[in-house]
């Protein structure tokens, strides 16, 4: 999918660091998600069911902000066809194992994807270092990108402000992290032209938002 954006957002410091930080912890990142889970660990497995139930056979599903694409090589394996997308050049080396030519680098907040092209997006904690600021202008995106009547699956933390948090299992390193509030993300995603069809809430390692809506 050709871009339709010659001029991405420039990033803030705070996304620069993200970025060089996923860089380097890539490897270890994927080795830690990888690791056997039981199905209390599965937070997300009812709200995947729902999500990947209201996507068309052999649809085209982008994994925004895919890391290592664990859940986009699964949607792979079910026979949908998927794209992965990363700002992570690190995280985009070793997701090229699950989903090999199917990975494109860039910014949620200027998506290199022509418009319409998708008929849904599964985001999972990839808003949870846009900044507060650049939130419309994420979800703006997603709606230009998504079919009519495409679906979006929104996962991100909920609470209050930013804050920089150690990796915990790269104590050396850091991740910057932006919370929200459930109400005000829920409002943006209507304005931004979608149909929110269910929303609810997780408590795993943090209180996480689960969205699902339809492009209207």
């Amino acid at each position: 999918m050709p871009s339709e954006r010659d001029e991405p957002t420039p990033l803030s410091d705070h996304t620069t660091s993200n970025r060089t930080t996923y860089d380097r912890i890539a490897v270890r990142y994927a080795q830690h998600q990888n690791q056997p889970r039981t199905p209390a660990d599965d937070l997300f497995s009812s709200f995947e069911r729902a999500f990947l139930a209201q996507v068309p056979d052999a649809g085209v599903v982008a994994d925004m902000g895919c890391g290592p694409a664990m859940d986009g090589g699964r949607f792979a394996a079910k026979g949908y066809r998927v794209l992965g997308l990363d700002l992570s050049q690190g995280m985009l080396e070793v997701a090229a194992e699950r989903l090999p030519g199917r990975l494109v680098q860039g910014d949620l907040r200027a998506l290199p994807l022509v418009s319409g092209g998708l008929d849904a997006i599964w985001s999972v904690a990839s808003l949870l270092h846009v900044p507060q600021t650049d939130t419309s202008k994420v979800l703006l995106e997603f709606r230009r990108t998504l079919s009519d009547n495409g679906t979006l699956a929104l996962i991100t933390a909920l609470g209050d402000g930013d804050v920089f948090e150690a990796v915990p299992y790269a104590p050396d390193e850091q991740r910057w992290f932006v919370y929200r509030s459930q109400h005000r993300l829920v409002q943006q995603i209507r304005d931004a032209g979608f149909r929110v069809d269910f929303e609810g809430q997780v408590e795993g390692s943090r209180l996480w938002s689960t969205v699902l809506a339809t492009s209207a």
